[in-house]
């Protein structure tokens, strides 16, 4: 088999110390990965009251407009398409 050789690792002491740290990194990531902001938490107020909405005409629609700032949010969460 002619396969070629696995690249040199290089300085022991350097690759440990970047393994350290990146392992810091995602520990802190993960903790802090659970703690959502609280602006995440917030339902934005309606713009209109009823069922019918005055700008478009469309019964039982969405009370916010959905398309904003070119993405489509929903409960706070945006799609991007």
């Amino acid at each position: 088999m002619n396969r070629p050789a696995p690249l040199p690792l290089g300085d022991k002491k350097k690759q440990q110390e970047m393994l350290d740290l990146i392992r810091k990194k995602q520990a802190e990531m993960e903790s802090s990965s659970s703690e959502m902001h609280p602006d995440a938490y917030k339902k934005p107020e309606p713009e209109f009251e009823g069922s019918v909405n005055p700008k478009t005409g469309e019964v039982n629609g969405p009370k916010n407009e959905p398309l904003k700032h070119g993405d489509w949010s929903f409960g706070g969460r945006v799609t991007d398409f």
